[in-house]
């Protein structure tokens, strides 16, 4: 089973749909006539109205042409719709409605061609657009969607291509449709679309002859809400309710969100900034259009919603960007950056806010002025790289007004580091930055490739690192995707040599995840797979502000080069940035030839430090690298061919052919300066304790942590620590106390792991569930109940001894 996004024509700037308005922003608190507000003694709306009312006030609403902001986007909005009517074939013997959308074989066309008579009504409707209230326009659109509904959806035309575009793809935009241009439509043409959507989609349980879970069944459910309020069927909208149930439960397995902070869609993928943000976009669309009325969602599934915000979502965005390791094959698409998704994501969340209650409702408000604050990389309010038929201006008036409010404070970034085992995330959190990992096992698969999108992918969640600060110009929404090697992703440990479009090598690994414990975490991940030799053991120990990266057991015998990514930082065009070596600018010149380097400390302006141990031989390469997003998407369809260049600085440790138990190590610290890096390199405050294949840890002596990750059973000791089984432990020992956190990464033991610290602890403050504890002058011994655990951090804490 797959499904699509949306397409529309060969030209960069043609309107997008489908992703446009499965993915678009919203938002007004006003209701338009007929809806839910009225005044004090008068006869409320029918609730079949109420719904149709507020669901419009996603799509419309009042509009201050007082605002430069807002004024700029009315007049946008009609500047891009004109071309679209200027190019609609009108005439009565018409065989299509748009030239370069004549197909009766791929149906994401049509999600196309209902878009983009979506965009000229909303143009129609926007008050204050150039095409607004155009009575030659309206009588257009009514004759193209009568034409729509008779040659190309419902009737006589079966199901084709990609069952997405027939049951949700363009359900969702004919409903805006049949709402905009209802007071132009008869209640005969109403049924018409309304019959057809029924037809492709008569029950949200199913798509595609199958259950539909997660995103999929969220967005049935707001077809169906729709569908009922327009055909005045309760049933339809009871019914729809009915079948949202199963989105609200947490899931062990499969689709949907987790209580650990991930969420999965198409069973093997980590999508929280994809299908997972749709979903929270339409289940925010369907309580704002129902709310008031018999079919209001009740307090506990709001609860819900808040939090998976908090839970779930927030851990993922940065600085306004929601991060692309989340976001499965969308980070191939040009019209879809970190930062559109993140805008994306804040709108709908202060359209959320109004349904919260007043207290959850101010916090969520409180946030998001935050991300808008400080997104400067790419501004909340400017639409430069984003075509505006994808902006629901509504959502630029809500964003207006947030910003001017000064009674809600303006957030400040979370710092709190998450673990998502279910999805194989995790994220080390500081004031300053986040460093995303993306990590693969036998449940979870480092990337997808369905619709022919994403096809270079190969190592996005092969223990990826994704650094993200608040930079400008910017480095992952900087056209880094078609530029960078995708050979050479940060953070990974790879065979050289040439794979083929969409090619996967099987992972065999079953241990990825880790332990978060306050300001430190420690994250592991095996690599293994079916159809290479490569096997390694990396950790990721994140001590407040710096990273510790170890790799250990690096063997391989396919008779190939072996490489481990330090870095592979996009300095944008022409990027003057050059990195400073151990005191020395060096690379300051571009070249295709690598410069072997044996620093002890590398400082990339903008982007922080690297130290590595004495002698380590470090390959460096500052160059520009030319490419384009079709390289790595071949749709065919609504695609960027345009040659883009990026100056990349790019460090990685070369293993050689066929190593035998090879090994890194190096510290990260994101955002440094120059000379906080160089006083990192003679500091021996973090130090390496253990790196093999069957141990890694390492110890923070200002913090008094340790921190390991043991890949074997059997009795692992090492700095005072002691660990009977595989697993993952981080203790912490300073004057507040200690607290010790054990997690089973493979979330497959059952019973208890043991550890083991050496000396007395104080009194037991408090433990989670399935932890016991014994206390003894010589040590002291925590036992975790890790059956059923599912990768989940446990903790004990103690008073000082």
């Amino acid at each position: 089973m797959t499904d699509s996004t949306p397409t529309a024509g060969p030209s960069r700037r043609a309107v997008l749909v489908g992703a446009a308005a499965v993915a678009a922003l919203a938002g007004t608190r006003s209701l338009l006539p007929g809806g839910a507000a009225h005044a004090a003694g008068t006869t409320p709306a029918p609730p079949f109205a109420t719904v149709r009312s507020q669901w419009l006030a996603t799509l419309i609403g009042d509009v201050d042409l007082a605002d430069p902001v807002v004024a700029r986007y009315v007049t946008d909005l009609a500047a891009a719709a004109k071309p679209l009517w200027d190019s609609l074939d009108t005439g009565a013997g018409r065989t299509f409605l748009w030239a370069d959308l004549d197909s009766s074989s791929t149906s994401a066309l049509q999600t196309t061609a209902i878009g983009r008579i979506r965009t000229l009504a909303l143009a129609l409707k926007t008050p204050g657009s150039a095409l607004t209230g155009d009575t030659a326009l309206a009588a257009d659109l009514v004759s193209a969607l009568d034409w729509f509904l008779a040659h190309k959806y419902g009737g006589g035309v079966g199901r084709y291509d990609n069952w997405w575009d027939f049951q949700i793809g363009i359900p969702l935009a004919l409903n805006d449709v049949c709402l905009l241009l209802h007071d132009q439509l008869t209640a005969t043409q109403v049924g018409t679309a309304m019959t057809a959507i029924r037809k492709y989609a008569p029950d949200p349980r199913v798509t595609a002859e199958m259950t539909s879970t997660g995103a999929n069944r969220n967005w049935a459910c707001s077809i169906a809400i729709i569908r009922g309020a327009l055909s005045e069927d309760a049933a339809v909208i009871a019914d729809a309710k009915n079948a949202y149930v199963p989105v609200f439960d947490y899931t062990t397995s499969g689709d949907g969100f987790y209580p650990d902070g991930g969420f999965v869609q198409h069973e093997y993928y980590a999508y929280t900034g994809s299908y997972g943000f749709s979903l929270l976009q339409y289940l925010t669309y369907s309580m704002l259009a129902v709310r008031g009325t018999e079919w209001a969602f009740t307090a506990s599934r709001l609860q819900r919603v808040v939090d998976w915000v908090e839970e779930n979502f927030r851990p993922w965005i940065h600085a306004g960007a929601f991060m692309d390791m989340t976001r499965g094959r969308a980070l191939s698409r040009f019209y879809q950056t970190d930062h559109r998704l993140g805008h994306l994501t804040v709108a709908t969340l202060v359209q959320l806010a109004d349904v919260l209650p007043a207290a959850d409702g101010t916090a969520l408000r409180s946030v998001c002025k935050g991300w808008i604050a400080a997104d400067t990389t790419q501004p909340y309010f400017d639409h430069d790289d984003i075509p505006i038929e994808q902006v629901r201006i509504p959502s630029v008036v809500r964003g207006r007004a947030l910003v001017a409010d000064e009674s809600v404070q303006t957030g400040s970034e979370s710092t709190r580091s998450v673990v998502a085992t279910s999805m194989a995330r995790a994220v080390h959190r500081r004031s300053g930055f986040a460093l995303g990992i993306a990590m693969d096992s036998t449940t979870i698969k480092p990337y997808e490739t369905a619709n022919d999108e994403n096809l270079q992918g190969w190592y996005t969640g092969e223990g990826a690192t994704y650094l993200y600060l608040p930079d400008k110009p910017g480095h992952w929404a900087n056209q880094y995707w078609p530029t960078a090697d995708k050979y050479r992703i940060p953070g990974t440990t790879v065979q050289v040599k040439p794979l083929a479009l969409g090619a996967g090598r099987g992972s065999t690994n079953t241990w990825t995840g880790g332990v978060v414990q306050d300001d430190v975490s420690a994250v592991g991940m095996g690599l293994s797979f079916g159809k290479q030799t490569l096997r390694a053991r990396k950790s990721w120990f994140g001590f407040g502000d710096v990273v510790l990266h170890l790799g250990a057991g690096i063997t391989s015998s396919d008779g190939v080069h072996v490489e481990t990514i330090v870095e592979q930082r996009n300095t944008g065009p022409d990027g003057q940035t050059v990195p400073v070596v151990d005191g020395r600018a060096t690379l300051t010149t571009t070249s295709s030839t690598a410069t072997t380097l044996t620093p002890r400390w590398v400082h990339v302006p903008g982007t922080g430090g690297y130290v590595f141990p004495a002698g380590t031989s470090v390959r460096a390469l500052r160059e520009d690298r030319t490419g384009r997003w079709t390289d790595m998407d071949h749709r065919g369809t609504y695609e960027d061919d345009t040659a883009y260049t990026r100056r990349f600085v790019t460090f990685w440790l070369d293993h050689g052919v066929d190593p035998t138990n090879a090994s890194y190590s190096w510290l990260q610290l994101p955002g440094a300066t120059q000379a906080q890096v160089s006083a990192a390199a003679v500091s021996d405050d973090v130090a390496v304790l253990a790196n093999t294949a069957s141990l890694q840890a390492a110890r923070q002596a200002s913090t008094g942590v340790t921190a390991l990750n043991a890949w074997a059973s059997g009795t692992a000791a090492i700095g005072g620590v002691r660990i009977d089984r595989t697993g993952c432990v981080v203790v912490r020992r300073d004057d507040d106390g200690m607290a010790v956190s054990v997690s089973d990464p493979t979330g497959k033991l059952t019973g208890t792991v043991t550890v083991t610290i050496d000396g007395s602890a104080g009194t037991v403050l408090e433990t989670d569930p399935g932890v016991s504890v014994t206390t003894g002058s010589q040590s002291t011994v925590v036992r975790v109940d890790v059956t059923g655990s599912a990768g989940r951090t446990a903790t004990a804490r103690f008073a000082p001894a």
